[in-house]
């Protein structure tokens, strides 16, 4: 007998045997664990079949499964599957062992063999798994754009709670249009692409574009096929941390699964409480800044910015994951060769190099601020570093935190790479002492500057700042200079100077390592409390022998001065003297030059009072010229401390909203009135479009597309509304009324969906028609509910004696009939799923009664 011959008896016999190996357990489920990269855990596992067969002995599904979809039987093995996954998983809760969502394959045969919806969801819903643990998963060629039959009934199986995968994605041309008509919990991609990791630089990009488009959808991703660790450190890398594999664990039969828990040789299930911490951390692609990519270049694609997780759990700092650029980065600049950051805040060496990054990172972790630092590495090279925390775990309270490596720079170049963060904490750096003092209280806080580290700590902490002989302070005024310190370093004297100057300032000598040494006390205020300021003493002993470093403290004071005193991006700033009106511009771009502005002149006010009518917009200048008087700007500067307008002009043609800001500082003991202009086109431009997404994003969110009413999101914020009002044991009365139309599937598969559509809508509309007064919401494809409230709950019978009237008017003329159940919220119910779930039990029993009527019926 030929091949042909041989393989079609074993098709025949594989027919003939199908409903015998069911039953007699020929067939046997095993499970694969798909392995989450992140925590080291099972997240997901794999129902799998194999079929030991006493004529032809082990057969895989390849030899079977295409027999029985041939003669339309395969939905018999795959709900099989589903009964045995559901039997597993009840098994594990009994164990006290943690489930995670597991797929369970289905035939796209399924879907017109039998009403795989209801035969999925019925088993199901008489389990004790929760329908979002079971993902429903077809292959990626069983669905075609064109026909949406088998995507609507996916949909409803996502509606019901169930997870939908798209298993062996990439491997078709419709693998796009697929995932634009429908979103997926999470797709497999093919396994072509992983076997070639090891040896195609480009299907290496396939992978990462894959993954970087299914994470921007809102899908997670997982592949199979892993069998090495070069693959898993690249799908790691690039954000698919779900695997599945022979590296990890070939599929084994439930029996091995809990033996070797019970042995301790298990992976172990993932805490789905921690689920979405690690999946947060997981999906990170690593590769997602790259600066140097270059059009067509594959050799460059990787050549990214050294990224790193690194959590922070408590005193411990240790690296969790990191791409190569990062391993990189350690080895040349820091001297750690495995690639691994590991720092224990109590047993740390204090004054290492590197050490305000790891405070920075402690920080961060904390606050979930996120940081744009500089630091210094061992070769005294500059680094510029991003930190910010992607996620908390919620059952043990670690905090991850992305860490980038932005920029590095020799020491020779540091002056072109300075920051104000670097800035500050280099000046801080000339100071001997920095106080923070409540000059309400006295209280202070003594700081110490750590000039190797470019940090600060604290020194110590005082009750009475100004009491000589309780402050240390004081004792370390040499003994010329105590009686002049006396007499003007009090707190009357700060204070005074501050009203008048906003700082104080004195130089006189103190001990230092023994010796007379000249020092500069500087007092300010703190600008969000003026009960509090900030005290540096630093040594100008070699300046006080050289006079003529005074000009450049000067003229550095001046620039300080101008910095602190506005923030933003400024087009063009004035500085005018407030008394003669007298300016000068500076720092013009070429926008404001289109102007065609004077530059300085005699009368700022005046000038600008004349310009406005040929640069602003004509509905802005008479309410501009109402607030912008010297008068005016002076009275709220003194107020605010800040005047800020925002108008629009005309730039060649265009209007564009522009912000003007003004501020009043001190230079040389004078006055000077700085007045800066802002281009904040984009920021109002960004601002009015959130502010139309957000509300159209809102409304879509809550509300059902096809009827208008509201969806299921919607019912979910009213039951927990509803829940707080009960547990705060407010007096609330209603019922929940459940509603499941009868026929639509008959109405789909003769009619076309768009019958189903419009029969959905007339249902809604018969439900909205008998209870008016309260809110009705779309729970899945043909299921309503109608939460009761006011007239309608006190007139429950007559609303519900509406719906049976239609019932039985619809009936006659084949409209559209529904089965219904209530309840009524009664004392003994906790929460509002206790009345849902006898309502739907009471919408079951009236749709088993209206079945058994029509049987009758068509009987007689």
């Amino acid at each position: 007998m030929g091949v042909f011959g041989e393989e079609f008896n074993k098709s025949k016999y594989i027919v003939d045997n199908i409903d015998r190996a069911l039953a007699e357990q020929w067939i046997e489920v095993y499970f694969q664990p798909i392995i989450r990269t992140s925590n080291g855990r099972v997240c997901g596992e794999e129902a799998l079949v194999r079929w030991e067969d006493p004529v032809f002995g082990m057969l895989n599904p390849i030899d079977f499964v295409p027999a029985v979809e041939a003669v339309n039987k395969v939905h018999l093995l795959d709900l099989f599957v589903l009964e045995r996954t559901i039997e597993k998983m009840e098994e594990q809760l009994k164990r006290g062992l943690f489930v995670v969502p597991t797929a369970v394959n289905f035939s796209q045969v399924d879907f017109y063999t039998c009403d795989v919806v209801d035969e999925i969801a019925s088993r199901v819903e008489k389990s004790n798994v929760s329908k979002h643990m079971i993902a429903i998963s077809v292959s990626e060629d069983s669905i075609d754009p064109g026909n949406d039959f088998i995507l609507s009934q996916l949909e409803q199986l996502q509606d019901l709670g169930f997870q939908i995968w798209l298993d062996d994605y990439g491997s078709g041309d419709a693998a796009p249009a697929v995932l634009q008509l429908m979103h997926f919990d999470l797709l497999k991609i093919n396994i072509f692409f992983v076997r070639q990791i090891a040896t195609s630089e480009s299907a290496k990009i396939i992978l990462t574009e894959l993954v970087r488009m299914a994470i921007s959808l809102g899908m997670e991703t997982a592949v199979e096929g892993v069998e090495s660790k070069e693959q898993v450190d690249f799908l790691n890398e690039i954000g698919c941390s779900r695997l599945q594999g022979f590296y990890y664990c070939k599929p084994i039969p439930v029996s091995q699964v809990f033996e070797r828990y019970e042995k301790g040789m298990a992976i172990g299930f993932e805490n789905p409480k921690e689920t979405e911490y690690y999946a947060a951390i997981g999906k990170i692609n690593l590769y997602d800044i790259s600066f140097a990519r270059k059009n067509g270049d594959l050799d460059n694609y990787f050549d990214t910015f050294p990224v790193a997780i690194i959590e922070s759990d408590g005193d411990v700092l240790r690296t969790v994951r990191e791409n190569i650029a990062f391993r990189k980065f350690l080895s040349s600049h820091l001297g750690i060769k495995d690639g691994k950051i590991s720092y224990n805040k109590k047993t740390g060496t204090k004054g290492a190099a590197g050490i305000y990054t790891v405070n920075a990172i402690y920080k961060c972790a904390k606050d979930g601020k996120r940081v744009i630092i500089d630091d210094r590495t061992k070769k005294e090279k500059t680094v510029q570093l991003l930190l910010q925390r992607v996620a908390i775990n919620p059952v043990t309270k670690v905090a991850a935190v992305a860490v980038a490596v932005l920029q590095i720079e020799d020491k020779a170049n540091e002056a072109d790479t300075l920051t104000y963060n670097y800035i500050a904490r280099a000046l801080s750096e000339d100071y001997i002492n920095l106080f923070y003092v409540n000059l309400r209280t006295g209280a202070f806080v003594e700081y110490n500057p750590d000039g190797l580290n470019r940090d600060v700590s604290v020194e110590k902490k005082g009750a009475d700042f100004f009491n000589k002989s309780l402050n240390s302070f004081f004792s370390r005024i040499y003994s010329e200079d105590v009686d002049m310190m006396n007499k003007s370093f009090t707190r009357d004297n700060i204070l005074k100077s501050l009203k008048k100057n906003d700082s104080f300032t004195i130089t006189y000598r103190r001990l230092v390592d023994g010796k007379p040494t000249y020092v500069n006390l500087k007092a300010v205020k703190v600008r969000s409390d003026d009960d509090f300021i900030l005290i540096g003493i630093n040594n100008v002993d070699a300046q006080m022998k050289q006079r003529e470093t005074f000009e450049k403290i000067k003229e550095e004071r001046k620039a300080y001065s101008r910095i602190m005193a506005l923030s933003g991006e400024f087009i063009n700033i004035y500085s005018v003297d407030p008394v003669t009106n007298n300016y000068v511009s500076y720092n013009s771009s070429k926008e404001y030059e289109k102007l065609n502005l004077a530059m300085k002149g005699e009368d700022f006010f005046e000038e600008t009072a004349r310009n406005v009518w040929h640069t602003l917009h004509p509905d802005d200048i008479k309410d501009f010229l109402k607030v912008f008087d010297k008068k005016t700007v002076l009275k709220r500067i003194e107020e605010d401390g800040i005047f800020v307008y925002k108008y629009r002009v005309i730039v060649e043609k265009q209007v564009v909203h522009w912000c003007l800001r003004a501020t009043l500082i001190q230079e040389d003991n004078e006055a000077r009135l700085l007045v800066g202009v802002m281009n904040i086109e984009k920021q109002v431009v960004q601002e009015r479009e959130f502010a139309n997404t957000l509300i159209e994003a809102e409304e879509r969110a809550t509300k059902d597309q096809l009827t208008g009413v509201k969806n299921k999101r919607a019912y979910a914020d009213e039951e927990e509304h509803l829940n707080t009002q009960i547990q705060a044991g407010v007096k609330v009365n209603f019922a929940i009324v459940i509603c499941d139309l009868n026929g639509l599937k008959q109405v789909n598969d003769t009619q076309g969906h768009q019958a189903g559509d419009d029969f959905i809508r007339e249902g809604c509309m018969v439900l909205c028609d008998a209870f008016s007064r309260s809110p009705v919401y779309r729970v899945g494809g043909d299921e309503f509910v109608a939460i009761a409230q006011g007239k309608d709950y006190e007139m429950l019978e007559n609303r519900l004696s509406k719906i049976d009237r239609s019932n039985k008017r619809n009936d006659k003329n084949d409209g559209v009939t529904m089965a219904v159940g209530w309840a009524k919220f009664g004392p003994e119910d906790r929460f509002v799923s206790d009345v849902f779930d006898r309502a739907n039990s009471a919408m079951y029993e009236n749709k088993k009664k209206m079945k058994e009527i029509i049987k009758n019926r068509e009987q007689k």
